[in-house]
Parts: C-alpha cells; structure tokens; sequence
C-alpha cells in the first residue's frame, strides 16, 4: 500500500500500521515518568478521599512529599469502628477513640462536608468525648452528619442541646440516641432525617415537622412512643417506617401530600393507613411474628392493600407473602387460587382495565 507524501514522493507505509491509517491521526506520546495522579488538582483528590475510609485516607501521606498534607484538607470524615480499630486496647494508638482524636487534630480544612461515626459501642464514659466531636463536626459547618452507635449495655448517648439548633444540617441520621423530647427542633436546611433505636412521641414528630420545613424523607427504625403520625408537610415526599418497636402501634398514617411510602422490616401488625391520598408509589417488605395466633399479618395485607389500591405502583417483598400458619389454620386458608379469581368478577376485571405489569424478582417466588 503507497500513498504520496506532500512534494509528490512516492512512500510506502509501514506494513500492517492500521492504526494510523487515518489522515492527520498521531500516536499517543509516551508515558513519562512523572506521576499523574499526584498532579490532580486537590479538589479531584478529595473526591476520591470520599470514597475511602478515613484509615486509608491518612495511609496516603506516605507516598510523597506531595501527599503528605493532603488528607489534612479532607472534606469527608468517616469513622467506622467496623474497621479493625474496635478490638485494640485503651491507650494503644489503634484504639478507635485514639484514632478520631488524632484525625481531628490534625484536620486543618476550615469546612467539613461529611462526618460520620458509626459502629462505636457506646459507654455513658464515653459522652464527654462524643460531645467534643459533636462540637468540632459543628465548628466545621458540617451538611451530612452521621451517628450510628452500637451499643451492648443498652446505654443511649443523650444528644447535646447545641446540636438541636444546628441550622447546616442537610442530612442527619442517628441511631441508639436519646433525644430531649422537650426540645425546640431548628433545622432550616434539613432535607433527609434517618432515626434508628429511639423513644419519640406524637408532640415530638411535630416538633420535628414544624422545625423541619425543607424535610422531604423520613426513615424511622425501631423507635417507639408514636401512635399517630400527622403529616401536613407540603416538602415530605418519602416515609420509610423500618419495623416498629416492640409492643408499638401506629393506630394512625395521615399523609395527604406523601408521594412514597415504604413499609419493610418485622412489628407493623399495628400499623394503620388513613390518608395517603397522594401516594404514587408504595412498597410492602414486612414480616409479621410467625407465632402471631390471630393472623395479624395477613389482616394487615389487606388492609394496606386495600388502602393502596389508588396507587399506580406497588412493589411486594416476600415477607408479606409468606406466612407461617398453625395446623390447625391451614384448612382455612387452604384455596384453589384459579377458582378464587374465576369466582369473582370484580377482580378479574380489575386486573385487566388497570394492571400494566408484574414483576417476579427472586428464586423464592
């Protein structure tokens, strides 16, 4: 193959090149030996700090002298005592209070983004020092605040009143937490609120809602004290109650502005729709005690189901599908599902005009 060059000479190119066959194409210049990544802007670099646990972020000091400050300068603290730190002795430096400290310490960012502190088994010994982290992550201005606490004393961490009026907050979840259920909520920017292992009440939901105008998703697990939830929010768009707490009742939903509703976990045999006029998507994963003599799950099937039925999608986990029943209940619950359908016109004519899809996700279906 012969292509002329510029003055008219004829020059053959090199056999088998097809890479460079296309007029005006140059090949890639070669790798120096300068470190690229190292180049990064410090802005790109922190977006990959985001990603790593904060015990990685602090290795990266030892690469270069480039490197060596960088961490200092992260947005994005998390802290999980999952991370190998948890087993370490008191006053060892791989003790997880050792290492927050010292992270913080050494922090020089003026800003922090994230902070998050999950996995830390709580002792009542321990609030001093909560409370000064607490306090650094508020000095930081930090938006997304995380504290999930483990805990096998069953000692709750009492959250600081300066924590209440904090107004940077774009999202906070805590878990195993104590609130002040007296206090005055002041959370202008809060748009998502996650709260795990914890005594509410009807009048502090409220406070939350009046102190919350921006709020547009709520996840509650296991937190008791609530029987009625009252939600006239224009902002909240998605509620997500994940399992009640033991002996709870929801005697009460209203939500008449609610667009998602997401009912999953274990102990919703309690749990009562009343207005969700609005809803366009719900979601069914729960799972009622199999020694329940009464049904309860099967009843509160139906009742959800029958208060749903406006909703255009809902999606079913295998939970409530399956129940366990007594011997002595199969008989009763025992049905010909095609004679079941066939026998009933309404349904079949429901299906048709109104049901678009169905979706079998699972070997357990």
């Amino acid at each position: 193959m012969v292509a002329p060059s510029v003055h008219g000479v004829i020059r053959r190119k090199p056999f088998g090149d097809r890479r460079n066959c296309t007029e005006g194409s140059r090949p890639p210049p070669p790798l120096s030996g300068r470190d690229l990544i190292s180049a990064l802007p410090d802005a790109v670099i922190h977006h990959f700090f985001s990603f790593l646990p904060i015990r990685d972020v602090v290795k990266t000091s030892v690469l270069s002298k480039r490197w060596r400050p960088t961490w200092t300068n992260t947005t994005d603290l998390v802290f999980d005592g999952f991370d190998g730190y948890f087993e370490a002795p008191p006053g060892s430096p791989l003790f997880f209070p050792s290492i927050v400290d010292s992270v913080l310490s050494q922090c020089t960012f003026p800003t922090v983004k994230k902070f998050h502190l999950t996995h830390f088994n709580y002792d009542e010994a321990d609030r001093p020092k909560i409370d000064l982290w607490l306090q650094f992550a508020v000095r930081r201005s930090v938006e997304d605040l995380h504290l999930r606490l483990s805990n096998w004393s069953w000692s709750f961490y009492i959250l600081p009143e300066f924590l209440y009026c904090f107004s940077r907050l774009v999202r906070l979840a805590v878990g195993m937490c104590c609130f002040s259920l007296g206090a005055t909520i002041r959370w202008p920017c809060l748009k998502v609120l996650s709260i795990e292992d914890a005594e509410l009440s009807d009048d502090f939901l409220k406070r939350i809602f009046r102190g919350c105008p921006v709020l547009e998703s709520l996840a509650s697990s296991r937190c008791r004290g609530v029987n009625n939830i009252i939600i006239d929010s224009l902002c909240l768009k998605e509620l997500v109650p994940v399992g009640l707490g033991f002996g709870s009742y929801v005697e009460k939903l209203r939500a008449p502005h609610l667009l998602s509703l997401r009912v999953i976990g274990v102990n919703h045999a309690g749990f009562r729709l009343d207005d969700v006029s609005s809803l366009v998507e719900a979601e069914l994963d729960f799972s009622v005690e199999s020694w329940d003599p009464n049904s309860k799950g099967r009843d509160l099937l139906k009742h959800l189901l029958e208060k749903l039925r406006g909703v255009p999608t809902i999606t079913t986990g295998g939970w409530c599908l399956q129940f366990e029943l007594r011997q002595e209940s199969e008989e009763r619950f025992n049905f010909d599902e095609e004679d079941f359908l066939c026998s009933r016109k309404g349904n079949i004519e429901c299906l048709v005009k109104h049901l678009k899809r169905v979706e079998i996700v699972g070997i357990e279906a």
